[in-house]
């Protein structure tokens, strides 16, 4: 009897177990087929630093202004938007030049490097107040006690709502990083409007309160701050409000919990940290390059293109895969083991490039830092407790990481 053998299918990135684990994925695809048509999506999917770098200073060629973000134009989804919100407009990462350097313009003035720097000392009383609050438990999803709070309570002083309404902004906030995917069924884009309508309505409120009583809140500057010699309106404000609360938390909750995981795998690394706190700032960076909290996103090709040697049709999608990119060899020796003495780590595509660089990569960066140096100050023998179901990987066609995380730890001292 002949047997069958059926040929393994081919690789896609619209596959669970590849978005749980995509990395070695990358490594082949680097090697044999660097631009790859991706055969459920048709996108073309980049893997080389080099190419997915220049891909994202070719703003020219390249649109962000590519139908899976703001405008997606899924009728039903925007009949929600119409009916009960505000129909999404292109502002900050679904805009090009020279549209997204008004908005651009308009956050800089009000999410300075300053500003941020300014913020480090209520950060630190936000995670002392988190530690003190999870220290004494035998036992703590990390992700529920320390990692979701920390970049939420931050970001939600910044926006001037209260603490009581967290999960409803986490919720807003895992939707909208959600609607990005490209393989949404129409009925999934419905109820995800249903829900980001909800969030427009609670923004808008607190927008027209601060426009009649202005405050030092982040969504007061951005609501009273003049560019192009006039306020932004409604729908303008809501899409930029809206990014940066996803911005503000979602990458710096998978990056905490990636960091601790790499922490419980590595004790060594906590020792290090503890001995010398100047060691967190290489540990974030390596933490954001070896496990990027944005695996990719997206271009819209708008001229014919040729990527080392594929010929991209016009009107393509090109995905840019930071996690790929973050672990070529070709740029990183040993690229994929954490080396915090590594002198270009910080040359990482984690925050994108060029002029969609994240904006709220300083305050990201700062909340990691300060988090792991207070982290390795109290905590020491950290360990996971439920052996392989300690950690459970998210499932997502953009973000990457550890969406629970059970471990204990000892009182340091």
């Amino acid at each position: 009897m002949t047997q069958t053998i059926e040929a393994p299918a081919p690789l896609s990135f619209a596959d669970p177990a590849v978005q749980r684990c995509p990395f070695s994925s990358y490594a082949g695809l680097r090697d044999e087929q660097p631009v790859y048509v991706d055969p459920l999506t048709g996108h073309y999917v980049l893997t080389r630093y080099e190419d997915i770098r220049k891909a994202l200073l070719n703003v020219k060629v390249l649109r962000n202004r590519t139908g899976l973000n703001a405008t997606r134009n899924d009728a039903a989804a925007n009949a929600v938007y119409e009916e009960k919100g505000w129909l999404p407009i292109d502002t900050l990462v679904s805009n090009d030049p020279p549209d997204h350097r008004t908005y651009r313009t308009l956050v800089d003035k009000v999410f300075t490097p300053a500003r941020v720097v300014a913020l480090e000392p209520r950060i630190e009383e936000i995670i002392e107040e988190l530690i003190d609050g999870f220290i004494d438990q035998d036992e703590i999803d990390f992700l529920q006690a320390f990692a979701v709070r920390l970049p939420m309570y931050v970001i939600a002083e910044q926006l001037g709502v209260p603490r009581s309404d967290m999960d409803r902004f986490k919720l807003w906030s895992d939707v909208s990083v959600e609607s990005v995917s490209p393989v949404l069924t129409s009925q999934r884009e419905v109820e995800i409007a249903e829900l980001l309508t909800d969030m427009q309505r609670y923004l808008a409120a607190e927008i027209e309160r601060v426009r009649e009583t202005p405050n030092e809140t982040l969504i007061s500057h951005l609501a009273n701050t003049e560019t192009d010699g006039r306020l932004l309106d409604m729908r303008e404000l809501l899409s930029i409000i809206h990014q940066l609360l996803v911005a503000g938390n979602e990458t710096t909750t998978t990056t905490l919990a990636s960091g601790m995981k790499l922490m419980i795998e590595q004790p060594a690394l906590a020792e290090a940290i503890f001995a010398d706190p100047t060691r967190a700032k290489p540990f974030v960076e390596e933490t954001l390059r070896l496990l990027s909290p944005v695996q990719t996103l997206f271009r819209r090709v708008a001229e014919d293109i040729e990527i080392a040697g594929m010929a991209i049709p016009a009107g393509a999608l090109v995905e840019v895969r930071y996690g790929a990119a973050n672990r070529d060899p070709r740029q990183y020796a040993v690229p994929d083991e954490i080396d915090l003495d590594r002198k270009n780590a910080s040359s990482h595509l984690a925050f994108g490039a060029g002029p969609h660089l994240c904006i709220g990569n300083q305050l990201a960066r700062g909340e990691l830092r300060l988090a792991i140096q207070h982290l390795t100050r109290r905590l020491t023998s950290m360990r996971a407790t439920r052996g392989e179901d300690s950690y459970r990987w998210m499932t997502s066609y953009i973000a990457h990481g550890p969406d629970q995380l059970w471990m204990a730890f000892d009182k340091r001292g």
